[in-house]
């Protein structure tokens, strides 16, 4: 109340200047203590900070001193002059009158102007700040009616108009559509501006609009749509009703769409932003979902081995009506299932000789299933079949083939017929690589197919086999030889090569594919030895060939006489055979060698034996993978190959760290030229050859 009382008197006080005539005069201070000064100039004015948060005035001491002329000595009983411009600041007012009061001065006790300041400080800190927005949203809903040519459109709106005054104006529908209705409070109009309607109001606080309004309809192809911009900010609701519960509706940008056939009503919820578009059309009643039925087609491989049947079944289904989840198959007693496989296939058992197939998701539609199983093979044999259950109408066929040395024929057939097997699917063909020596055709699921299978006694074939066999033979005068032979070898499965060494000869080194080797003995001939192998890999459509090579020494009890005949053997294989025997044979250079002439004539060649002498090797050879004939030149190929391996091993023997020993053969004398085509097991590979002129 003192407060109060203070700023009305200086208020009263201030109100009586405007009634004096002399401005110049100067009255008196009465006991109010307050006065007007109109010719005393104003002291600079400076503004007062508060503090952040607390009400306060913020000022220094001296400033305070300064501004003010306050005089502590006084303690509070000083009188305070301040300008009128600060004082209508203080009350926030402002006081106009016949007297000008720019330059009006007011004297206030102490504490007077103390509470005159408190009470400003207060006014301000009460003062409400300014909304953030003139309005806000509660809430939006649209409701329609679809009919063929136009949708009616209810939008119900609840605003809270936040600016306290003045006249605002918020957008709320396009100009593109055409108002109807409009239900408005007091105080508030709908007003077209440029491409908006707008609401128009000075009201403060809560408010309801409703407005009704129509869309245009566009139609194509059967469907029909609108679509119009949202002039207001924030989310909205759509609810719809349709003609009946036949019509689907789609609402673009929609974050939640939930349709109620049975009341014909669809609810939508709309994000801020983007526009309303909302398409229909009618969708034909859905008739009651029907039982699935179920097509097979089925392509089973047979191969028959050594006392099982090998089977793999491609079932091929075609799923109308309805979709299943579980395909179940009659599975023989006698066959177990190895694998299945499929799309989308989550697991598969067997039990009570039933296949059952479950699936991750809902199948329809054609789908291919690969079963893989075996069942026991007896001289009598029915072929397990696996069935589909529950199928309209199921086909297939049937491959047979060998995968052992089996003869197979049919035996008896129900309700399936044999084919050629030219006439089988190609996927059927394709599981296999061996030939298919069968085919049969069934329809029904009571096909029988049974098969009659002979066993054959198995025939030795060939595991190793040398395609050629070099030899270069050093003859010395004194009747001793060196002999390096390199056999060009393709080994299956065989542990050693069996090689009859020549009667007699110091074996020096052995190699295979380029490493040493130490061959063993047999334990029955000594003779015979053991050469190890290794096995060939495999090279296109066939085995690929390794040197082994021989290096061996022969000694006779006796030096050769200067003219004779002699005798020279070569180291036999006992298991595999040598396509081509080549040898070169180097005799002393002085020598003469033939037959002396005679009554039957002279100067003839003095080789016989087994090996013929020629003036070059055969180099005939057949490409199997082009089919041809074509020339090779053997011994090259074999120095070739000889030299590769012995390339490589002493590069690795170098990296070891060792020097690696090689005999060489010091091969000088006058050639002679020696083949054998075809060598066979047990065959004996040897030369004669009488000369003469020797010098020992």
């Amino acid at each position: 109340m003192r407060t109060t009382t203070i700023i009305l008197a200086a208020i009263i006080l201030i109100g009586a200047v405007d009634a004096w005539a002399q401005p110049a005069t100067r009255p008196a201070r009465g006991a109010v203590g307050a006065a007007v000064d109109a010719a005393a100039p104003a002291p600079p004015v400076v503004v007062p900070v508060l503090g952040p948060g607390r009400g306060q005035v913020v000022l220094g001491w001296d400033e305070f001193v300064k501004i003010t002329g306050y005089d502590p000595a006084k303690k509070g009983q000083q009188v305070l002059t301040i300008p009128w411009k600060e004082v209508e600041q203080l009350l926030g007012v402002e006081l106009k009158g016949r007297v000008p009061m720019n330059q009006a001065m007011v004297d206030l006790p102490w504490k007077d102007f103390m509470a005159l300041l408190e009470w400003s400080v207060r006014k301000k800190a009460d003062a409400a700040a300014p909304p953030p927005a003139e309005y806000v949203i509660s809430s939006a809903r649209y409701e329609g009616v679809l009919g063929a040519d136009q949708v009616s459109f209810t939008l119900t709106l609840k605003l809270n108009i936040l600016r306290q005054s003045g006249w605002k104006r918020i957008p709320v529908l396009p100009a593109s559509v055409a108002v109807t209705d409009t239900t408005l409070g007091e105080g508030v109009y709908l007003n077209a501006n440029g491409n908006v309607y707008e609401l128009m109001t000075e009201k403060t606080g809560a408010l309801d609009v409703t407005i009704k309004f129509v869309v245009q309809v566009s139609k194509t192809s059967g469907i029909s749509s609108v679509t119009f911009d949202r002039a207001l900010p924030g989310s909205a609701a759509l609810d719809l009703t349709t003609e009946d519960e036949l019509t689907q509706v789609k609402v673009a940008g929609a974050q939640s769409l939930v349709s109620r056939a049975a009341d014909k009503k669809v609810a939508a919820a709309l994000a801020a932003g983007g526009p309303v578009a909302i398409t229909w059309e009618r969708v034909l009643r859905k008739a009651a979902a029907a039982p699935p039925k179920l097509y097979a087609e089925s392509s089973t491989l047979v191969s028959v081995a050594e006392g099982v049947l090998v089977c793999q079944a491609s079932v091929n289904l075609n799923i109308l009506h309805s979709p299943i989840r579980e395909l179940k198959l009659a599975v023989p007693k006698e066959a177990s299932i190895l694998d299945v496989t499929g799309t989308n296939v989550q697991d598969w058992r067997t039990e009570n000789d039933q296949l059952a197939v479950t699936f991750r998701g809902e199948v329809v539609g054609s789908y291919a299933l690969r079963i893989s199983y075996e069942a026991p093979a007896a001289a009598t044999a029915d072929v397990p079949l696996i069935r589909p259950a529950g199928v309209e109408r199921e086909k297939g066929f049937v491959g047979v083939a060998a995968l052992a040395n089996v003869e197979i024929e049919p035996a008896q057939t129900t309700t399936a017929t044999k084919i050629d097997v030219q006439q089988l699917p190609a996927e059927l063909s394709a599981m296999t690589r061996q030939p298919i020596l069968l085919g049969f055709r069934y329809v029904g699921q009571d096909a029988k197919i049974a098969l009659q299978v002979k066993r054959h006694g198995e025939v030795q074939v060939l595991v190793t086999i040398a395609d050629s066999a070099l030899a270069t033979i050093m003859q010395l005068e004194d009747g001793r030889r060196m002999t390096r032979v390199i056999y060009n070898v393709r080994n299956n499965r065989n542990q050693f090569l069996r090689v009859h060494l020549v009667e007699g000869a110091q074996l020096w080194s052995a190699s295979v594919g380029g490493n040493t080797v130490l061959p063993g003995s047999d334990a029955k001939n000594p003779q015979v030895l053991l050469v190890p192998l290794i096995r060939s890999s495999a090279a296109a459509q066939e085995l690929a060939s390794f040197p082994v090579e021989l290096v061996y020494v022969e000694t006779p009890a006796q030096p050769a006489p200067p003219e004779g005949k002699l005798t020279v053997n070569l180291p036999t294989l006992e298991e595999a055979p040598i396509v081509h025997v080549m040898a070169n044979y180097y005799a002393p250079a002085q020598g003469k060698y033939g037959r002396a002439p005679g009554l039957f004539g002279g100067g003839e060649s003095g080789f016989e034996g087994t090996l013929k002498v020629v003036n070059d090797f055969a180099t005939m050879a057949t490409d199997a993978a082009a089919g041809n004939v074509v020339k090779v030149d053997l011994p090259k190929q074999a120095q070739k190959m000889q030299q590769q391996f012995e390339q490589q091993i002493e590069q690795r023997a170098k990296a070891a760290g060792a020097t690696p020993i090689r005999v060489r053969l010091p091969v000088d004398g006058q050639l002679f030229r020696l083949e054998k085509i075809l060598a066979l097991p047990g065959d004996k590979l040897f030369f004669t050859v009488n000369y003469s002129n020797w010098k020992n």
